[in-house]
């Protein structure tokens, strides 16, 4: 076999491995398509579990085709229960951390909450999704974990509040000889008038 029909052979196998790569690549749904792909009937986005760490935010959607009556997406927490109904975006009364909202996009309607800082008592909240024409409902879970943020804070506050009272026992102490106030709240006054009289003796 001579070189040039060594090298039509190995391009052939080589293009026969990009047409496979390419079918393959084709043929196999993407990660996003998984989240937003439902198993189950008439939703179109399912709610994840989300894993965030303290202080962060997080953020869970729920979505049906617009053509849907209506969307229900609850949020329940420790603090309490806060009900989003779509598509007209109606929302109870909540806290100023959790946001509510509706959008319409792509012919979906999506209903989402944002949890703009999560705290340890926001741990395993639940969030459910439940369609007005659907018995199904899909739910996830919030889990809130320790990046090690915390302990930082604690030992900084710790450390400050050591030398700011330090720095006020400086103050009293360096102040004190001058004041007449601290002298007669002390009595020093009295101290000096029996020395005097114990020395004219």
């Amino acid at each position: 076999m001579s070189q040039a029909e060594e090298m039509a052979e190995k391009r052939k196998v080589s293009q026969l491995c990009w047409l496979l790569l390419a079918v393959l690549q084709i043929s196999a749904p993407s990660s996003a398509q998984d989240a937003t792909t439902s198993l189950i009937s008439g939703y179109r986005t399912l709610p994840i579990d989300v894993k965030v760490a303290v202080g962060e935010p997080a953020e869970f959607r729920c979505g049906v085709p617009e053509a849907s009556e209506s969307l229900t997406f609850t949020f329940y927490s420790s603090h309490g229960n806060y009900t989003l109904t779509c598509p007209n975006g109606k929302v109870e009364d909540i806290p100023q951390a959790l946001y509510g909202r509706c959008e319409v996009k792509g012919g979906e309607l999506v209903a989402i909450w944002t949890l703009k800082g999560t705290s340890y008592s926001d741990n395993d909240t639940l969030v459910i999704c439940h369609q007005s024409n659907d018995p199904e409902d899909c739910s996830a879970v919030l889990h809130v974990y320790d990046n090690g943020a915390s302990y930082a804070t604690l030992v900084g506050c710790l450390i400050g509040g050591f030398f700011g009272v330090l720095l006020i026992f400086g103050l009293i102490f360096l102040l004190m000889p001058k004041s007449m106030t601290i002298q007669n709240c002390l009595g020093e006054d009295d101290i000096n008038d029996d020395l005097d009289s114990i020395v004219k003796e």
